[in-house]
């Protein structure tokens, strides 16, 4: 029986409405969220140099203003202990007494850093360190308004130090061969003995110690 062209018509549009949709339809939707994910992501990694930069010059900003503070104004502050650090062998007497006097009467912290300039200075002309550094930290939670001053020392690492030398003197036709030693902090109280010793062409030997404190 022949099916006439209008219902063949009808039950293809019906055959093919009635495929089932495997979500390939909705797929340029799934690619769209995806890159806006992407786009997400890429605004997020550009972020964070900036806020890197901000925090670095948040940082400046307050350090400046410290700086500016310090220089305008006094900052009221006491020295509650000073702690030395470093003295295999010196006393801590010796240091103290480089340095206490001036740390003790200061009282605001431009005097301190003031008053740790005097003493890094003293105790290098002791000639018995290597390096000397001062350090403000915080005092007792008890006590507001003070500060520990810590200092912190490198004894020197060779002690012991002489040279030998000759010297001759042409127009009288001599010579000498001349030695030193010098040894520091021998006791540990910044003590340093010196010893040398001269011989002459004309057999002479003079030899000379002392100790300085």
């Amino acid at each position: 029986m022949a099916v006439p062209p209008e219902e063949l018509q009808e039950e293809q549009s019906t055959s093919k409405s009635s495929i089932p949709n495997n979500g390939f339809e909705d797929r340029p939707e799934v690619e769209e969220e995806e890159r806006d994910e992407e786009d997400d992501d890429g605004d997020e990694e550009e972020d964070e140099p900036q806020t890197l930069e901000s925090e670095l010059s948040s940082d400046r900003e307050k350090m400046a203003k410290l700086a500016n503070r310090l220089r305008s104004e006094p900052v009221t502050l006491r020295v509650h202990d000073v702690i030395i650090k470093g003295n295999a062998k010196t006393k801590d007497s010796v240091i103290e007494a480089e340095i206490i006097d001036d740390l003790k009467r200061a009282s605001t912290l431009q005097e301190i850093f003031q008053a740790a300039g005097i003493g890094t200075v003293r105790l290098r002309q002791l000639d018995i360190f290597d390096s000397v550094s001062f350090m403000v930290d915080a005092g007792p939670k008890e006590l507001p308004g003070t500060a520990n001053v810590v200092v912190e020392i490198v004894e020197t690492k060779s002690p012991l130090t002489g040279e030998i030398g000759m010297y001759t003197k042409p127009g009288a036709r001599s010579w000498s061969l001349e030695g030193a030693l010098k040894l520091k902090n021998l006791f540990g109280y910044a003590d340093i003995w010196e010893g040398s010793v001269s011989y002459g062409w004309d057999q002479t030997t003079e030899v000379s110690a002392g100790v300085s404190l």
